[in-house]
C-alpha cells in the first residue's frame, strides 16, 4: 500500500483528476477567490440577523438619537462593539447554520467549474453513516482527551456544572454539524484534492492545514500557539480522511471536537465562548499557565492538543489500517 499506508488513487482523489489540475499557487489563489465568494454568500443572513438583534437592543436606537444630538460617535461604536462581543446564542446558532452556504458554493463550485463530481470531495454515500459515527466517536475521544490532560498539567482549575438549555444544546449540536463539515468540505474536500491533482500528496496536505490554520488568523486569541496547533489538527483530518477514502469521518471528527469543546466542556473554541446557558459544564482557565490553558483562544492554543494531535497523528501513520472497499487500485505515489 505504500508507506503509511497512503496512496493517490483513493477513489475521491482518482475522480478529483476528470480535468487536470494546475500549479499549488494558482490553486491558492483560486481557492481564495471561492473562499471571498462563499463568505460573502455566507454573511448574508448573519448580517440580517445581526442587524435584527442590534436593532432590537433598546438603548442602540436610543444613543444613535443621543449620538446625533451630542455628537460621541466615538461611544456609539463603543456600545455597538461591546454588544458584538456579547452575542446572544441564538446568532450564535444562525452563525452556525449559515455556513452551509459555504458547503453549497464549494460543491456547486466543483461541479460545475472544476466538472467534478460529489464523490471527488470525499462525500460518497458507501458506508456514510458508518464512517461518519466512527469519526464522531474519534472526535470525542480526542477532546477528551484533550481536557485530561488539561486538567492534570493545570490547564483546567476549575470544572462546576452551569444552567443548562436543552434546546440550545440540540440546537448547537445541530450547527456544529452543519459547521465542521463547511470547513471539511472547504479544506479537505476541495483544497487538497484540488492541489493533489497535479502536486505530490504531501504538499497537498501540507497547503490545505496551512490554509486551514490561517482561515483562524481574525479569532480572537489566535498567535503563534493556535496557529501551530490548528495546522497539525489540520495533518490529523487530512491524514484520516486520506485513510479512510471518503470525507465523512473527518466532518464528524471536526464537528464533534468543536461541540464536545464547547458545549459539553465549556472551553472556548478557537477563541470563541460559547453560550453558558448551553453548556453541560463551566471550565475555568483563571490563573492557568497559558501554554496549558491556551489563554484566550482556549485550549486549541495549548500544548495539550499539541500532545494530543502528536499522538493521533503516529497513531494515524503508523497503526491505523488503511480502509478498503474493493475499489482502491495499487498506488502510483506514496505520502
Amino acid at each position: 500500500m505504500g508507506h503509511f499506508g497512503i496512496n493517490k488513487n483513493i477513489p475521491m482523489l482518482r475522480e478529483s483528476r476528470v480535468k487536470p489540475g494546475k500549479v499549488w499557487i494558482l490553486e491558492l489563489l483560486i481557492f481564495a477567490l471561492v473562499f471571498i465568494v462563499a463568505s460573502n454568500i455566507e454573511a448574508i443572513p448573519v448580517s440580517i440577523g445581526t442587524v435584527i438583534w442590534l436593532f432590537g437592543e433598546g438603548d442602540i436606537m436610543g444613543l444613535a438619537a443621543d449620538t446625533v444630538g451630542r455628537g460621541d460617535i466615538s461611544g456609539y461604536l463603543d456600545r455597538v462593539f461591546d454588544l458584538l462581543e456579547s452575542m446572544p446564542a441564538w446568532l450564535w446558532i444562525v452563525m452556525l447554520f449559515a455556513t452551509v452556504l459555504v458547503t453549497i458554493t464549494v460543491i456547486l463550485f466543483c461541479r460545475w467549474l472544476q466538472k467534478r463530481r460529489v464523490p471527488s470531495l470525499g462525500l460518497r454515500r458507501k458506508h456514510a453513516v458508518r464512517e461518519y459515527v466512527v469519526g464522531a466517536l474519534m472526535g470525542i475521544c480526542l477532546i477528551t482527551l484533550t481536557m485530561v490532560v488539561a486538567i492534570l498539567t493545570g490547564g483546567v482549575t476549575e470544572i462546576r456544572f452551569t444552567r443548562f438549555n436543552a434546546l440550545l444544546f440540540v440546537l448547537y449540536l445541530l450547527g456544529y454539524m452543519v459547521q465542521g463539515m463547511s470547513e471539511e468540505v472547504l479544506c479537505r474536500g476541495y483544497l487538497m484534492p484540488s492541489i493533489a491533482r497535479r502536486g505530490p500528496i504531501w504538499l497537498a496536505v501540507v497547503l490545505s492545514s496551512l490554509t486551514f490554520s490561517l482561515l483562524h488568523f481574525a479569532n480572537p486569541g489566535f498567535g503563534i500557539m493556535p496557529a501551530i496547533n490548528i495546522f497539525l489538527t489540520g495533518v490529523v483530518f487530512a491524514v484520516y480522511v486520506l485513510k479512510r477514502g471518503n470525507l465523512w469521518g473527518a466532518c464528524a471528527m471536526h464537528s464533534f471536537w468543536n461541540f464536545f469543546q464547547g458545549n459539553i466542556f465549556g472551553i472556548s473554541v478557537s477563541g470563541n465562548d460559547p453560550a453558558t446557558n448551553s453548556t453541560l459544564i463551566q471550565s475555568s482557565v483563571g490563573g492557568a499557565n497559558p501554554l496549558w490553558s491556551g489563554g484566550d483562544f482556549g485550549l486549541e492554543g495549548s500544548l495539550c492538543i499539541t500532545i494530543v494531535m502528536l499522538a493521533a497523528l503516529a497513531i494515524e501513520l503508523f497503526v491505523m489500517p488503511p480502509a478498503n472497499d474493493g475499489r482502491f487500485e495499487e498506488p502510483t505515489e506514496v505520502l
